[in-house]
């Protein structure tokens, strides 16, 4: 609440045989009290919506031990590459059993999941390998994890790799990059 000081002038002073009025003080007083109420308020409830809204992380767990001592071996065709170029388009090959490729088919985003699911139906001992480009955005990383755990699959089994240069030459032989 604001309120003001409307008093009365003084009668005046005399100051060397004269007089004069001095001018009225008119102050104004602002009461503080419901701002920072207000502050307050706000204050409590932007700290505990911050603290009661948790950022959803997705647990990844990581072997432990050597990989020099404790190589996984896998069959060449229970391996499924995934692989995201520099513009973010995916790529999804099977291995033969020769240690070659399927043709490597183009694919979008939201087909990964039906995808998935397909090949792990067909072969339940699929393990995933997920080759990403150093230039593809962090955001399709995050687009494939969310399409791999929307996949219902029994077991979730993949592996994280940089694509390397034979990646690139594989897909160039289908039309990437």
């Amino acid at each position: 609440m604001a309120g003001g000081n409307f008093d009365a002038p003084d009668a005046g002073q005399s100051r060397g045989g004269k007089s004069y009025k001095k001018p009225a003080r008119r102050g104004v007083h602002i009461d503080m009290t419901p701002m920072v109420d207000v502050i307050m308020l706000l204050l409590t409830f932007f700290m505990l919506t911050t603290t009661l809204s948790a950022p959803q992380l997705m647990n990844v767990n990581l072997p432990k031990g050597d990989v020099n001592k404790d190589k996984v071996k896998l069959a060449a065709n229970n391996i499924l590459f995934v692989r995201v170029t520099d513009k973010n388009e995916v790529f999804v090959s099977r291995g033969k059993e020769d240690g070659s490729e399927t043709n490597a088919d183009k694919i979008g985003m939201k087909e990964l999941s039906p995808r998935l699911e397909a090949e792990h139906k067909a072969n339940e001992e699929t393990v995933i390998i997920l080759r990403f480009d150093r230039k593809s955005k962090y955001s399709s990383l995050v687009d494939v994890f969310d399409e791999i755990n929307r996949a219902k699959l029994k077991e979730r089994r993949y592996a994280i790799q940089p694509m390397e240069e034979k990646d690139k030459e594989i897909l160039k032989a289908f039309g990437g990059y």
